[in-house]
Parts: C-alpha cells; structure tokens; sequence
C-alpha cells in the first residue's frame, strides 16, 4: 500500500486517558518502516521489542493471514499483514498458539516461507494488536506515530467519551494548533486519505 496525501495530527492527552485510543489498534494501522528482513529481526530491530518480550508475551503471530511458527524464516515484505497476539484461550487459541502441542493441527494455514531475506528497503505494514498487546504495546505505537485511514480516525474520536476530549490538553494538524471540535465539525481530516497520528503524554 502506497500512503500519499496524508496529515499529521499529533494529540497531547493526560497519560490516564492513554487506553481510550488502544481500541484503534486492533482495527488496523500502518507503519511506513524498513521490510524485507525475517518477522524476528522485524520485530527486535524494527519495532523495538526484546527478545524475551516476544518469547514471552507474543504467543500468536499471524502473517498475511497465515499462522507463524519459525519468526527467523518469516519474512516481512511491502504490503505485508501482520497480527499480534497474546495467548488466546480455549482448544483454538491453543492451535493458533506457535510451536505449540497442537500445531498440526492448522498445519494448512500454517505460515511457509520459500525465499530469504532481501536487503532492507522502505515499505508499508499493516499491524493489528489484540487482547493484552493492545495495553502493553499500544503507548509504544502511538508515541512511535502510526499511519490510519482519516475517516475511520475522525469517526473513532467523535465517538469518545467527554472524558477523553476533556483529558485532550493539545491539538496540532500539521503543527498548527486546533480545538477538537474545529477538528472535527470542520471535518479537516476528511480531505486526507491516511492521518499519521502521534501522541505524547502528560501525567
């Protein structure tokens, strides 16, 4: 996916109102970033995360919709689909689980690469957290910046509690500052396709 056209809107909120936005996380963002490197190297190199993190906390990883077991194998590409969970419960989150007891069982839907790792180059992912990784990883996408479709961003704040807007200490699109309600009324991220989205907190 090639992002054009986009804005940026950086929202500075009370560090208590963080969780309001962790939503937005499993319905998809993007990251433009460095691909064509193996999901581990990804992950460590790319995003940020520790060895043991991953190890520990990351128990389902889909790619491209397709389960991964072997994270040096995987290999991220432009374009690519990534979705990041902890574990999940009952005999599915079992199956769903990497190198997991019952891996056989999904073994047709189970990730296989066939080529190697290509030179670092610029492309665009899609990632998506769920359950537990939304709370304990959404602070260090959001702080990163994150790329989202603007109408699917100004319907997700339009629908936020009063204690969000309250909590919202300032607003800037493209550096300029604006209130919430001139932001949204006046629809001024509706012109724009993708909105990359920051956040920085205050305690």
């Amino acid at each position: 996916m090639n992002i054009s056209g986009e804005t940026h809107l950086c929202l500075v909120i009370d560090e208590i109102q963080l969780h309001h936005l962790f939503l937005i996380l499993q319905s998809g963002f993007f990251l433009k970033i460095q691909v064509g490197c193996s999901l581990k190297t990804f992950l460590i190199g790319e995003i940020g995360l520790s060895p043991e993190f991953i190890e520990e906390r990351i128990q389902t990883i889909f790619l491209d919709g397709q389960v991964v077991d072997d994270l040096d194998s995987a290999i991220i590409k432009d374009g690519s689909s990534l979705a990041l969970s902890s574990a999940m419960p009952g005999l599915v989150g079992a199956a769903m689980r990497r190198g997991g007891f019952y891996g056989a069982l999904r073994s047709s839907i189970t990730y296989r690469e066939k080529g190697n790792p290509d030179m670092l180059y610029e492309g665009t992912v899609q990632i998506k957290l769920y359950n537990l990784l939304m709370k304990e990883l959404g602070a260090l996408f959001l702080m990163k910046g994150i790329y989202i479709s603007s109408s699917d961003l100004a319907s997700f704040l339009s629908n936020q509690p009063g204690s969000f807007l309250m909590g919202c200490k300032g607003i800037l699109l493209d550096n300029e500052p604006i209130s919430m309600d001139v932001l949204l009324k006046g629809n001024d991220l509706s012109p724009h396709e993708m909105t990359y989205l920051t956040v920085r907190t205050e305690t």
